[in-house]
């Protein structure tokens, strides 16, 4: 089926079905407007360099998305995001309200194109509708819209989209210029998130349901050829070639399960909270293994019962979006199994739902079709409201989080780490030692010595700074982690500059500079040199430290204090100098 999609927009009730997926998606979302930063975002937005100015974005657009040394472990390379952050600071500066506003605008116009994809795939006004407003209501979308962070999967879900339906139209029309538009919004969108490595599987799908297969060999081979292309440019910036050696056939039963876990959130949207731990996924595992059956079986009936699946065809291909994240072993994310995973392949439910509602419209008395789509969605918009409450701000998140996950240590440490910066220590000390005690127990997360770390560090600022120094040394020693053994080092350097032992202090911290560069390193080099009366050095320092971050401390004040040889005014047991105020 061919469907001028020009024609049908300008159709009066397509045009005011556009209008009214706007208003209701920025109507569901509008409180996440005066919501805070959250979680990544304060590394990622409040406090990142990289989005602050355009010389330190263009210094690092070759770097990972999360700044070392604070993700060492997350592989990702994703510098459009990064852009769209950098754009909106650029207007917003440090107001969460704006980038709130993006998210949102970015989430309606997500919705706008799948209601445009499925007016193009099944000629149907209603049908895509219903399934755009799906997709609108799902409540595990809260994640990804109410949270600055969850954007890559809006700015991802965006390109998909644009590049699907520029394929659709290709195949249907056999026009040049819509297989470029396939490549203009597909290489994008590998810049956003890697996940669209695997659109050329979307792509195969969709030319399997619609057929015209000699029209698009060549197009396929080049879109597989473009995405191994980017992996290999992605695995040798990111450093994330070696992940699939961990990958053994053993894990297989895992994929499969975590499949039934994904098919349970994408039809059934309801779960305690918007959180899935890990020990969620141990527990009841026959319930995610018939899921998981379920899903085979529906897609087996797709593939091969091609009639009366008509929305369902059109949306299977997005499904390959998942596969990537279907193995918790090698999934660089925490949690390995999240809710915001989804975002795109939720449509799915929608389809399915769709399809099965043309055939009960049909069979059933259509007066009880009516009442019981108008109950599923008001419980939609009402279980999002309730999921989206839970990313107001970090207190809200964690201490809710907390309360119902009292195990998962996922969510002690970073509870920990702001009792510490609200100087709450005693505290923070013992959210520390317990995420410690469970990360023993759990074969998926291992924060030991992230929260050893935390608790080295608090020991020589507060308890007992020789038992802090050891554990920190401890952990240099065996950690096999730059990022762990680079903490350690400034935490030992930290010990030493307490003590007024400035030489051995400056020691450690030319060992960390092995490791890795920031900006708070080389202030804190910057000041030791002064305090040694090496001014030319410590100037050096604080240059490198300014190209690092521009927006670390007050440059001028200190640049006055080394150009007038003066010792700066810091406390031999200062933690961080004084002229630190911003952006720590």
């Amino acid at each position: 089926m061919t469907l001028n999609l020009k024609n049908a927009v300008r159709r009066r009730p397509a045009a005011w079905l556009l209008l009214l997926l706007v208003l209701v998606n920025l109507a569901l979302y509008s409180p996440a407007l005066n919501f805070d930063f959250l979680k990544d975002d304060h590394v990622l937005v409040e406090n990142n360099p990289r989005i602050k100015s355009t010389r330190v974005f263009l210094d690092t657009l070759g770097k990972r998305f999360f700044a070392f040394p604070d993700f060492p472990f997350l592989h990702y390379w994703r510098p459009l995001t990064l852009l769209s952050y950098l754009a909106d600071y650029s207007v917003w500066r440090e107001d969460p309200f704006g980038f709130h506003l993006t998210n949102l605008v970015l989430n309606a116009a997500a919705a706008c194109l799948v209601f445009l994809f499925f007016l193009a795939w099944g000629g149907r006004t209603i049908p895509a509708f219903a399934i755009a407003a799906w997709f609108s209501l799902h409540p595990l979308h809260a994640e990804n819209v109410a949270w600055i962070s969850g954007r890559p999967d809006l700015l991802a879900a965006i390109f998909t989209l644009l590049a699907a339906l520029a394929f659709l139209c290709y195949l249907d029309k056999g026009q040049k210029i819509f297989l470029i538009g396939v490549f203009a919004f597909f290489i994008p969108g590998l810049l956003v998130k890697e996940n669209l490595v695997v659109f050329p599987l979307v792509a195969l799908v969709m030319v399997w349901m619609r057929g015209h297969w000699r029209r698009a060999r060549w197009p396929l081979a080049g879109l597989s050829l473009v995405s191994v292309a980017f992996a290999l440019l992605h695995a040798s910036i990111s450093g994330s070639g070696g992940i699939l050696a961990r990958f053994s056939i053993s894990q297989v039963p895992l994929a499969f399960r975590a499949l039934g876990v994904y098919t349970r959130m994408i039809l059934v949207p309801l779960f305690p909270d918007p959180y899935f731990t890990m020990g969620q996924f141990d527990s009841h595992v026959l319930i995610w293994i018939l899921w998981a059956l379920l899903a085979c079986l529906v897609l087996i009936a797709v593939f091969y019962r091609k009639d009366g699946w008509t929305y369902m065809r059109g949306a299977v291909g997005f499904l390959a979006l998942m596969l990537p994240v279907l193995n918790p072993v090698l999934v660089p994310s925490y949690p390995q199994v999240a809710m915001r995973f989804i975002y795109l392949p939720a449509i799915a439910g929608g389809a399915l739902l769709v399809d099965l509602g043309i055939r009960l419209w049909r069979k059933r008395p259509r007066v009880l079709l009516l009442p019981a789509v108008f109950v599923m969605g008001i419980g939609l918009i009402m279980v999002n409201r309730v999921y989206q409450e839970y990313f107001r701000n970090d207190e809200v998140f964690y201490s809710r989080m907390i309360a119902l996950h009292p195990d998962d240590s996922l969510l002690l440490l970073p509870m920990a780490l702001k009792r510490a910066g609200e100087k709450r220590y005693p505290e923070a000390m013992a959210l520390a030692r317990r995420g410690v005690a469970v990360s023993k127990d759990s074969r998926w997360v291992d924060v030991r010595e992230m929260s050893l770390l935390l608790q080295a560090n608090l020991m020589v600022v507060t308890g007992d700074p020789e038992e802090g120094f050891r554990l920190a040394k401890r952990i240099s020693r065996e950690s096999a982690q730059p990022g762990m053994r680079f903490k350690a080092l400034m935490i030992m350097a930290k010990y030493r500059q307490r003590r007024g032992e400035f030489s051995e202090s400056l020691a450690l911290l030319d060992q960390a500079l092995k490791l890795g560069r920031t900006a708070p390193l080389h202030l804190q080099r910057c000041l030791l040199l002064a305090r040694m009366g090496r001014w030319e050095a410590a100037t050096g320092e604080m240059e490198s430290a300014r190209r690092l971050n521009p927006e670390l401390t007050d440059f001028h004040r200190l640049d006055r204090l080394l150009r007038s040889r003066g010792r700066p005014e810091v406390g031999v047991g200062s933690a961080q100098p004084s002229v630190v105020p911003r952006g720590e």
